[in-house]
């Protein structure tokens, strides 16, 4: 999925359970991914983070049991709980 550049946030819940989604494309519009954005999108294995976001909520990642790795930008200054909880293949967060 590519998130339109039009768009400054995803919101809660918005991909929830996605389970056949793969690869996600972050535009640098967007400054601040909300609790559950992508939680149970068990298929999520590649995701960009621009250098735009500044927040990633609570639970954001949860249960992407697919994703091996993220990079996680300077301009982020809040990171949620649980945000990679049972992200069971993640191996390596760069910060």
């Amino acid at each position: 999925i590519i998130i339109p550049n039009n768009f400054t946030k995803i919101g809660e819940l918005t991909f929830l359970n996605c389970k056949s989604l793969i690869k996600v494309i972050i535009p640098s519009s967007i400054t601040d991914i909300y609790k559950s954005a992508f939680e149970g999108c068990s298929s999520l294995s590649i995701i960009t983070i621009p250098n735009s976001i500044v927040q990633i909520g609570n639970y954001a990642f949860e249960g992407c049991s697919s994703l091996k790795e993220i990079t996680i930008p300077d301009s982020v200054i809040q990171i949620g709980i649980s945000t990679f909880r049972k992200c069971v293949s993640l191996k390596n967060i760069i910060i």
